[in-house]
Parts: C-alpha cells; structure tokens; sequence
C-alpha cells in the first residue's frame, strides 16, 4: 500500500460513509475573524437601517388614521343638525357638491342614513361606496345602545377582507365612521384611502432603495475598514510562520501602538527579542561547549601521547640503561602532574558553573592577599612583587578559592612576563566593593586579544613569555570564582602592561574575628606603603 491512503478508507474514518440521515453532522470550517466582524456589522446594519422604513411608515399610518377620524369625527357632528326629527340629505347637485368640495379639502367623500335596526335609507357617495353588507347593527364594531353616559357612542375603523372578524369585510380602502343620530337612526361617514396609501407606498418606497442603497455602500465601507484594521493581525501572523519557519529576525512592523493590534506587535517583538537573544546565548553556550571539549580533548592530548610515548621507548630497552631509565619515569610523572592540574581545573569550573554554594564565611581579604604575596616571592624571589593595602576588607566568600584566584593572577604574572618584570598587587575599598588590582609592567595583552583573556584554553602567546606552559584556564578560574561570589573580573585597558581588577562586594556587617590573616605583613614584605 501506498503512502495515500484509499479515499474509501478516508471516507471511513471520517465519517463520510454511512448513514446519511438526519443524525449525520456536517463539519464546517470556521469563519474568520474578519467575516464574522463583517457578518455581525451587516446584520446590525440591516436591522438599524430597516427599522427607520417600517417605523416611518408605521407613524405615517397612525397620523393619517388620526387626521382621517378628526375631519370625520367632525363632518359627521355637523351633518347631525341637519339630519335631525328624521329628515335626509338632500340629493341631487346640492349633496354632490358639498361632498365634492369636503372631498377636495380632505373630507369624506361618502354619506349614508341607516334605520335604527341597521338598514340603509339613503346613500350619497362619490367614486363609490364601501362594501357594507347587512344591517349594520349585526356588525360587533357598531356601538350598542346608548345611555346617558354615552351619548355618543360611534367608533372608528378600518378593516380589511375578514380581518379580525371585522364588520367591514372588503372595505380595506375605506376609513369610515359611525354615530347616532338624535332620532335613533344611525349616521356613516367615510372616505377613501386612495391618496393616502399611494403616499405612504411611494414613502416606504422612497425609504426602501435609500435603505438598500446605504446598506451596499456602508457594507463596502465597513468590510474596507474591518480589513484595514486587522492588517497588522495578517502581519503579525506572516511574522509568526517565518518565525516558525527558522527566521528568528524577523519582526512585526510597527502599528499605532495606542491601538490593540500595535500594541499586541510591541508585545510579541519584545517576545521575539527575547526567544532571539535566549537562542543566541544558547547556540553561543553550545559553541562554548564544543569549543571547550575540544580544547579540553587537546590539551590532554600532548600529555597522553608523551607518557604513551615514553611508556613505549621504556618497553622497548631503557629499562636496560638506569640513566635513560630515570629520564624517562621523570617525564611521565611530569607529564602525569600537568593531566592532573589540568582535569582539577577542569573540575573546578565544571562545579562553578553548575553554581554549587561555596564554602562561605567572614574573611579579610587584605591577609589572604598577603599570604599569596608571600608564596609568590617564594616560588619567584628575584621578581620585585609590591603589596599595597590599608585597612582589612571583610568579605563573604570561600577563603580556598578566594586564595586560589589570587594565585592564579600572580602566576599569571609570572608566566607571562619576562623574568624580573616588576608587579604590584593594591587592595581598597570603593563604596560598597573590595577591589584587588594586579599589575605587571610586562609587554601588556594586544587590543584585540583583550576581550578573550577570560576564555578558556585562550592565550596570547606571541606578545607574551611562556615559560610555565599553563593550561590556558587560570584567568577562567579567576573569572568563574569572582563571579560565584557575585563579583566581576575585568581587563582595564590602558597603561604600561597588563591591569587585571576583581571587584568583590564588602561585608560592612562582619565582625571579629574573621578567616584568613590580617595584621602586619610578614617578615621581608613591605607594608602598606612600600
């Protein structure tokens, strides 16, 4: 089988075989953030927008109905005198004119009598009569009897084929009133509603394409805005799949940063910024580590391939010369003591660097520096060392590695200067620091040489004597060590030779008494101010 799978098998899986019944869900894809923006403005606009039509057409309507029933109301209160002790219109051109004429000014444009039992007994009209069917009392619309708290107890209406069982079925374009008679017959009056409903049809019209016209434009208008304004979220999202895809230096353009989408780009570039910098400092960690393991595998290399060798030209017959016998032996435990200082050093920086806790307790730093001092004039008696320190300086620290990182300078001195090239080691306060300061008037480090010096396996061989052949790890001890006491080490720059200063934070809390010696220097060393 190929790597495809079969699309029956695919169908399978997913569910598109099968029952096919109601039961069956159809997945959907999920719309985006700019369509259901653009969705959810739409339909707010569709519905903000078609309201104004209906409720202006529906206001129209109600102030209509009421100017009709207030001129019908009125007519019908003054046809009512005229109309008492059971007289009638008067027919012919007399009723037809002040029909016609009410009919120009808005009024009704029909009249009709009823009995007092609901039957027509006189009808004028212009351009036709209302449908009205049967005896009007039998309609529920037409009042009941009337009473002296109701003198007149006509209503209004206007009611379309079988509308509500209205009483009027078919005289939807009628408005039409009724009112009682002082006689007990029964007065109609009514007028068309031709013109009305031809204006409020040509309004609602008029409002329906305005409607849809400005629903298409703001639909443009509103899908443009929502497009701009989610561009920097298409950046942002363009930044983040080349950031997924390797590019670490890539940023999000800059936006309004007052606004959510610039301010989301700020944000994930101070992210980015810090990723960067956390992947930098871990492939530079990892080029450290490789860098260190293969110093490290040479540096022990030269020492094993010398006892290697001379192990093998002792199988071969020194053994058999006694003078070539102890050269020999003497060579392999050199070479022994130099993997040993080596894989202690080794060590030594592999425990710093994991940031195990030291050995700490209150110490003086100016009696260690004098004891360095002292065993420094005894390994090298002909170099002129100078101490110079004033009070003692209280520190917190591991007196063994304290001690250690003052060796390591001197011996750096010693290894890397001329021999009888003056130094001086000068201890002082500095706010809240101990401050020790090694010089050396030797031929100083080459500029470009000078931000390695704390590297390790690094050296500067050519401007300097190599007389010791160090392991190129002492100043990384100096560095590490200063540092796990939360101090710095640093070349300053400048000046005949090379100045290396170590800056430890004072304990102004110690008290008496504290490790390590203080008091005068020893016999031979100068004091204070040799």
């Amino acid at each position: 089988m190929n790597g495809r799978r079969p699309t029956k098998e695919l169908r399978a899986l997913t569910g598109a075989e099968g029952d096919a019944g109601p039961d069956r869900r159809v997945r959907r894809r999920p719309w985006s953030l700019r369509t259901r923006l653009t969705v959810t403005v739409l339909a707010l606009l569709v519905a903000g927008l078609f309201a104004v039509p209906f409720a202006t057409w529906a206001v129209v309507r109600d102030a209509g109905a009421e100017r009709a029933r207030e001129r019908l109301t009125t007519f019908a209160a003054d046809l009512t005198p005229l109309l008492a002790d059971g007289r009638t219109l008067a027919l012919g051109g007399d009723g037809e004119a002040m029909l016609r004429a009410l009919g120009r000014a808005g009024g009704p444009s029909f009249v009709q009598v009823h009995t007092a039992d609901g039957r027509p007994v006189q009808t004028v009209a212009l351009d036709g009569s209302p449908p009205i069917d049967g005896p009007v009392t039998a309609r529920p619309w037409w009042p009941g009897p009337r009473t002296a708290g109701s003198p007149d107890g006509a209503r209004f209406a206007r009611e379309g084929p079988g509308r509500d069982g209205g009483p009027f079925p078919g005289a939807s374009d009628w408005w039409l009133r009724g009112s009682w008679l002082p006689d007990g017959r029964v007065l109609v009056v009514g007028t068309r509603t031709d013109e009305y409903d031809a204006f409020n049809g040509r309004l609602t019209g008029v409002h329906f394409a305005i409607t849809v016209a400005a629903l298409v434009t703001l639909a443009v208008i509103a899908y443009r805005a929502i497009r701009r304004a989610l561009l920097p979220l298409d950046r942002i999202a363009a930044t983040a799949k080349a950031i997924g895809d390797g590019d670490l230096t890539r940023r999000v353009e800059p936006a309004d940063p007052h606004s959510e989408a610039g301010r989301l780009g700020l944000a994930l570039n101070a992210m980015l910024g810090q990723i960067e910098a956390a992947f930098r400092e871990r492939e530079a960690s990892e080029e450290r580590l490789r860098r260190f393991i293969a110093d490290a595998s040479h540096e022990l290399r030269t020492p094993v391939a010398t006892v290697r060798g001379y192990a093998e030209l002792f199988r071969r017959g020194a053994a058999e010369r006694p003078a070539d016998l102890a050269k020999t032996m003497d060579r392999i435990e050199s070479e022994a003591r130099r993997m040993g200082v080596l894989v202690d050093e080794l060590l030594l920086l592999a425990r710093l660097d994991q940031g195990r806790p030291l050995d700490r307790a209150p110490l003086d730093l100016t009696g260690l520096a004098a004891d360095a001092v002292a065993a420094a004039r005894a390994v090298d008696p002909e170099r002129p060392l100078t101490l110079h320190a004033g009070t003692p300086l209280p520190v917190q620290g591991d007196a063994v590695r304290l001690r250690q990182l003052l060796d390591n300078l001197l011996a750096n001195v010693r290894d890397h200067t001329p021999p009888g090239t003056p130094a001086t080691v000068t201890l002082r306060a500095e706010h809240d620091s101990a401050v020790i300061e090694v010089r050396d008037e030797g031929p100083g480090i080459p500029a470009d040489h000078a931000p390695h010096v704390f590297d390790r396996f690094y050296r500067a061989d050519p401007a300097r004597s190599r007389t010791g052949g160090g392991t190129g790890l002492g100043l990384a001890i100096v560095a590490a060590i200063a540092q796990a006491h939360g101090g710095t080490a640093a070349l300053r720059p400048g000046g005949p030779g090379a100045t290396f200063e170590i800056r430890l934070p004072l304990d102004v809390r110690s008290a008496q008494p504290m490790a390590g010696r203080s008091g005068p220097a020893p016999p031979g060393e100068p004091d204070a101010h040799a």
